[in-house]
């Protein structure tokens, strides 16, 4: 973590969430970023095992599906260029393909943000 501090990366813990809210971590995004180009990667163990099983490194309480779609929400307005979800496991998903479902919503709403707010040149 000191290496991402020195190198400019802000971070955004899971427990954070509790203490400011969906809200408050859509605005911490939104006031890093500013008027920046953006590209979004969502590495899809930021969910908790219970939403997002299907990893290669499960982290048990980490935020659900709907508080990431939220965010992912809430972020309107920026100019994102792209954006991707990694890490998802196939061969660990459960039959219900809970990670692929997660996954897929989240690619939606990256596409869906993209579209709502075209990058002008």
């Amino acid at each position: 973590m000191r290496n991402d501090v020195r190198c400019g990366f802000s971070v955004v813990k899971a427990r954070d969430l509790d203490k400011i809210g969906t809200a408050g971590v859509i605005s911490q995004i939104k006031e890093r970023v500013g008027d920046s180009k953006v590209y979004i990667s969502v590495d899809i163990d930021v969910l908790d095992p219970a939403f997002a099983p299907a990893t290669g490194t499960p982290e048990p309480g980490g935020w659900s599906s709907r508080e990431l779609l939220t965010i992912l929400d809430g972020l309107n307005g920026l100019d994102i260029v792209g954006g991707d979800v990694v890490e998802v496991s196939p061969i660990y998903d459960t039959l219900g393909q809970t990670t692929a479902l997660a996954a897929a919503e989240v690619v939606f709403s990256l596409i869906e943000l993209m579209v709502e707010n075209p990058v002008s040149n």
